[in-house]
């Protein structure tokens, strides 16, 4: 699947429909996940899957989106013969000790559209926006999924240099990581 066909848009919250996400297959099948061991980072197995059933995504529909629209965030989605085929959730409140961060709380892509590039293309987009609200970094409570962290990697996230408890406390096997916005220019200027 290529980036055929696909418009990017931001949603209003006229948008939050219960099932506008219907169609999003969020399946992935973890084999491998990074864990801290003995005080060390290691990737470990760790197999289970990873899906929404109709309930979850009508409450990130409910709660996640309304809520980060409702707060001045954005949801910008990759949408594909009306369908959303991908999509990203930022919050427009930035933290951090020196208000640096800005939270990209989800970035998600269905299973039939991965390695298309909906994926890096969603994150710059998020990067751009939330240098437009002041960031200087993007944070990211990500999967420890070992695909999850990869994409990740290769994208130029780091560990987080401060770490959000909130995020923590809920998803105590994340990885608290960071993007320090503009690091890849390159690829920015790509995106026009």
């Amino acid at each position: 699947m290529r980036m055929q066909n696909i418009e990017f848009k931001s949603l209003s919250l006229d948008d939050l429909q219960p099932g506008l996400l219907d169609s999003f297959n969020r399946f992935q099948r973890v084999t491998r996940a990074w864990r801290t061991v003995e005080g060390e980072r290691k990737l470990v197995d760790a197999p289970f899957i990873d899906n929404w059933d109709a309930a979850t995504k009508n409450e990130i529909i409910a709660e996640d989106f309304h809520r980060c629209i409702h707060h001045g965030g954005k949801v910008i989605c990759a949408v594909h013969n009306g369908q959303i085929a991908a999509f990203a959730a930022l919050l427009r409140e930035l933290f951090g000790s020196a208000q640096q961060y800005a939270d990209l709380m989800q970035l998600h892509v269905s299973t039939d559209f991965r390695h298309a590039g909906l994926g890096r293309r969603l994150f710059m987009m998020a990067a751009q926006q939330a240098e437009a609200w002041g960031a200087q970094k993007l944070y990211i409570s990500a999967h420890s999924a070992e695909e999850t962290q990869a994409f990740y990697r290769a994208m130029g996230c780091v560990d987080a240099v401060e770490i959000n408890a909130h995020h923590v406390a809920l998803e105590p096997y994340d990885i608290q990581m960071e993007y320090v916005i503009g690091r890849n220019k390159e690829f920015r200027m790509k995106l026009g």
